[in-house]
């Protein structure tokens, strides 16, 4: 005797929608879960979880299951955005939204940036920061991060200049081999069209600010300011606070390595960030 399938409950959030969007679409096609799990290459179990909203989809999973169930017409992948933002708290969730539509990121970053990161280093961070979480966790945290990179690979990505403090690319995370594979993955971003890196050092104080600041610019709208901490966030949008923290952020840009000094300076702490580089 076949098992009954689960309740579905769309109306409770966008995962849960989600969920009962691959079960309509999959019925209508006449596809047990078996069956598109089988398409889409994800187990049968990891499908009837992600089905019933138990997981977290991943982002490789919205365009597998748009080509694997024609009738949604790209329905997963249109989305798949607020299913992913909606796992966000809500102190950064405006942020989010915000983000994929800014032309321009200027940030001054305590730790790699999110959208800079790599797997391993990701995870490690996330290991790191969530001491107590399971790794199903972890993984689905790392999910909603990578899926937020996607704005790096798309038709018209934003340009990014970080002001990076420099304990950022000496400290060890996750191991020497992770940390060393992550300061060229920002050698190499740094290197291309989109992106410029400065190195900030220690010696050069930055006490005005007690965690990482994020100014958006846009094409049509004014920019706004994202302050984080650890386990904080405040969106400033209030124009003479933005212009102060703005003021700020160029008084660290002036004081950091050039970015050919700081390209450099990663050169020499990607053969072993416990190292002075300088």
């Amino acid at each position: 005797m076949s098992a009954q399938p689960r309740d579905l409950t769309p109306g409770r959030s966008a995962r849960h929608f989600f969920g009962s969007e691959i079960r309509h679409h999959r019925t209508c096609a006449g596809l047990s879960i078996a069956d598109l799990a089988e398409q889409v290459r994800y187990s049968k179990s990891h499908m009837a979880n992600i089905e019933a909203a138990h997981r977290t989809p991943p982002p490789d999973l919205p365009p597998l299951l748009d080509t694997a169930l024609p009738s949604s017409e790209g329905f997963f992948t249109r989305f798949f955005p607020l299913v992913s933002s909606e796992a966000f708290p809500d102190w950064s969730r405006r942020y989010m939204a915000l983000e994929p539509a800014a032309n321009t990121h200027l940030k001054f970053a305590l730790s790699i940036p999110g959208l800079w990161q790599t797997e391993n280093y990701g995870l490690a961070l996330l290991r790191l920061g969530r001491p107590r979480a399971s790794e199903q966790e972890v993984r689905e945290r790392w999910n909603r991060r990578k899926a937020r990179q996607r704005i790096l690979h798309g038709p018209t990505p934003p340009f990014i200049w970080v002001v990076l403090d420099e304990a950022a690319a000496r400290r060890v995370v996750g191991s020497p081999e992770i940390t060393r594979e992550q300061i060229r993955h920002v050698i190499a971003i740094a290197q291309g069209r989109n992106a410029a890196v400065q190195i900030l050092p220690i010696d050069r104080g930055h006490g005005a600010i007690g965690g990482s600041l994020t100014l958006l610019h846009f094409d049509d709208a004014p920019r706004v300011a994202y302050l984080e901490g650890l386990q904080s966030g405040q969106l400033v949008e209030t124009p003479d606070q933005v212009t102060d923290l703005a003021l700020i952020y160029d008084t660290l840009r002036t004081v950091a390595l050039t970015p050919d000094e700081s390209l450099a300076w990663l050169q020499r702490a990607s053969e072993d960030p416990r190292n002075d580089p300088t």
